[in-house]
């Protein structure tokens, strides 16, 4: 969507400052990386909702994949768009689907404007699975169908609670009550307890499908609310 912040996770500064114009041009809201720290703190510190990550950076060859992996430990629903260099074998482009990237790109292969459709795609689903769904580990939640499914067990939420948990998969900082009612879940003068509620409601729905999965991807901290993927 027009107007999102999207993180850029780039080292080479010619490469990130085509990105950067591109992308404010574009009507986005660009925050730059160039390293792994950097990253987690923009990640940790605002409301993202997409990544373009240069997989190889100068920090080691791994790097970008053990981004990949703590995004996605950490922020199941945030599309990750992966770029690398043309000199990437099969192997790499493998690895990173597999730890979870939505999309997979090769520098000076493919247009931008390529990257920057695909972007807006991934910002339209707002998934890492099949288009309109969104993957945690082993749960899946379809906010069309209003359901959340583990293994073969499924349970339907409400519009409300499809709701909740489809903003806080539109971001990677975690979600204050604050946050929350501001979003337009909640009417305007609602009561953070109200909020607090709401969010208990919806863990014990989910703990219908297994025993505190509930309190695990709703994830609650000092800092708000957010959502962990779910793994055996």
């Amino acid at each position: 969507m027009l107007g999102s912040s999207v993180l850029v996770v780039e080292d080479e500064a010619a490469m990130l400052q085509q990105l950067r114009i591109d992308l404010h041009d574009l009507g986005y809201r660009p925050s730059v990386a160039a390293t792994v720290t950097e990253a987690h703190q923009v990640l940790e510190h605002e409301r993202v909702a997409a990544v373009l990550l240069d997989l190889v950076l100068d920090e080691g060859e791994d790097s970008g994949f053990e981004l990949l992996t703590w995004i996605r430990e950490h922020h199941p629903g945030l599309p990750v768009i992966v770029l690398s260099a043309a000199q990437v074998n099969s192997a790499s482009i493998r690895r990173a689907y597999e730890l979870g990237a939505s999309s997979y790109f090769v520098k000076g292969n493919v247009p931008m404007a390529h990257i920057y459709s695909d972007l807006a795609a991934r910002l339209v689903e707002r998934g890492t699975g099949r288009p309109g769904t969104y993957r945690f580990g082993r749960l899946i939640f379809d906010p069309t169908r209003r359901t959340v499914k583990l293994g073969e067990a499924e349970a339907r939420l409400t519009q409300q609670q499809t709701a909740l948990v489809l903003f806080l998969a539109q971001g990677s900082k975690s979600a204050t009550a604050r946050d929350l009612i501001q979003a337009g879940l909640f009417r305007n003068n609602a009561a953070h307890s109200t909020v607090h509620s709401a969010l208990l409601t919806l863990r014990r729905r989910l703990d219908e499908l297994e025993p505190g999965l509930g309190g695990t991807f709703v994830h609650a901290s000092a800092r708000g609310y957010s959502l962990m993927a779910i793994h055996d």
